[in-house]
């Protein structure tokens, strides 16, 4: 079940229409095809992360890589556009992979960032792994860690430090670190995405945290 978000209108015409009406469009576009067929395409960002259509007369059922094919051919289609908040991005994200709906192919969103940048940090010592995510899901990652399971909490610890900073007047949050006796849990923001890095209880922070505020400014 998708979000129901807020509709900002129908258009008519082919898909890749919507790549120069509102090329950095994010949330459902609900799909009509002329003939009966249904289906829908998620955005965000601009680029297409989940599809479906279905025509029942046809028999037809596509999800994912090949529902998206299929709408982007067609020479005109009825949508409606639905305009997501990041929360409702989520939720769709996360219905769309239960049913197994993820496009996977070009134009997947977000970008991911340089693997060499991930490197750089993974190569100081003591950093065991490092990951950097969106809306809970890895784009890429370097070592052996399994960030999959704390990644959205990672982000809402993020979030709530940015508020706290806020609120008492300390300027942007760059990081924040967990630490136990086994180990170090730095979180630290890259523009919208979010930089997680597990490390070994006497890891070096000062390099570390150089590291990751060197791919913050590159990054820009």
């Amino acid at each position: 079940m998708l979000p129901d978000g807020i509709s900002l209108g129908r258009l008519q015409g082919p898909l890749s229409t919507l790549a120069s009406i509102s090329p950095h469009f994010t949330g459902a576009v609900r799909i009509t095809e002329k003939g009966g067929g249904t289906g829908f395409v998620l955005f965000e960002a601009g680029s297409p992360y989940a599809a479906a259509f279905e025509d029942k007369s046809r028999g037809l059922l596509l999800g994912g890589d090949d529902a998206y094919r299929h709408l982007l051919e067609r020479p005109s289609l009825v949508y409606e556009l639905i305009a997501y908040t990041a929360e409702e991005t989520r939720a769709a994200r996360e219905a769309s992979s239960a049913s197994g709906c993820l496009v996977t192919g070009v134009g997947r969103a977000p970008p991911s960032p340089e693997k060499a940048a991930l490197q750089q940090i993974a190569r100081q010592p003591g950093v065991v792994a490092v990951s950097v995510f969106h809306e809970g899901f890895a784009l890429q990652s370097v070592g052996s860690a399994d960030f999959e399971k704390v990644a959205a909490v990672a982000e809402d610890l993020l979030r709530a430090g940015s508020q706290i900073t806020a609120e008492m007047e300390m300027g942007g949050l760059s990081q924040v670190i967990l630490e136990t006796p086994r180990g170090k849990f730095i979180i630290a923001p890259y523009n919208d995405l979010y930089l997680c890095i597990l490390a070994e209880p006497d890891a070096n922070l000062g390099l570390i945290r150089l590291s990751i505020r060197g791919m913050q400014e590159n990054r820009g």
